[in-house]
């Protein structure tokens, strides 16, 4: 049997949050494991949740606003649903890479939208097929008939978790049933990829930049750990410009 999702409800009207615990009792595969009015609250407990939980959270709340919470929470890999009366903070929602905005006051067939978009993104993981020199094979539904191509050279970075493999690019991201270990193994030939943390392993041809531990990637940042970014960090030293003059 699946297990079921662990939801968190965060938002400083207690009304809010009773009406979106009925709603989401209607989906078997999601449990509500606690609700918070105060946003510091939910930052405690879930920084000690395992990665994976869906959060529902209003963005405008005192003390620390959604938007600042996301952004607290975005390494532990939970996937946040911003439930707001403000349409203007979107943009800063997807920038903490929310995975979806609903609008109150939002009807059922909306939740449902939404929360069959996140199952469906990040937790029916894709399957991959076959490799080529240049690109995978996956199959992102049960059709075993129907392959999607992604190029190699497409790929932002990977994020590992729970023995899933998570694909950053340029336009979207979604999930593949195996580990990062099996990612490294398979483009440890490739010499634009390089594991710089036990979690995340990047395309350097994204660079932006590097700052201190954290790679700049342009629409991602990445964190970097030792002993994983050492070849990393040996090859930005050999392309590093230094003057020869005394």
């Amino acid at each position: 049997m699946t297990s079921a999702i662990n939801c968190f409800i965060i938002d400083d009207d207690q009304g809010a949050i009773s009406i979106l615990e009925d709603q989401l009792s209607g989906y078997p595969r999601l449990k509500v494991h606690s609700t918070y009015t105060k946003p510091v609250d939910a930052l405690n407990q879930i920084t000690m949740e395992k990665p994976g939980s869906i959060i529902f959270m209003d963005i405008d709340m005192p003390l620390m606003s959604g938007i600042r919470l996301a952004e607290t929470l975005r390494s532990r890999s939970h996937h946040v649903i911003f439930t707001t009366s403000y349409p203007h903070y979107a943009i800063q929602a997807f920038k903490v890479r929310a995975r979806h905005y609903l609008l109150k006051p939002y009807g059922p067939d909306e939740l449902a939208e939404v929360v069959n978009d996140v199952l469906e993104e990040y937790y029916n993981p894709h399957q991959m097929d076959s490799i080529t020199d240049d690109a995978f094979f996956i199959r992102t539904s049960n059709d075993r008939s129907l392959l999607r191509k992604i190029l190699i050279s497409d790929i932002i970075y990977l994020q590992g978790a729970n023995n899933h493999v998570h694909f950053y690019l340029p336009e979207e991201d979604f999930s593949v049933f195996m580990t990062l270990k099996e990612m490294e193994d398979i483009l440890q030939e490739n010499p634009y990829f390089f594991r710089v943390h036990k979690s995340y392993i990047i395309n350097r041809s994204f660079m932006k930049q590097v700052i201190g531990n954290t790679v700049d990637l342009g629409k991602y940042k990445v964190l970097m750990t030792l002993p994983y970014k050492k070849n990393f960090m040996e090859y930005v030293a050999r392309n590093t410009l230094v003057s020869k003059r005394v």
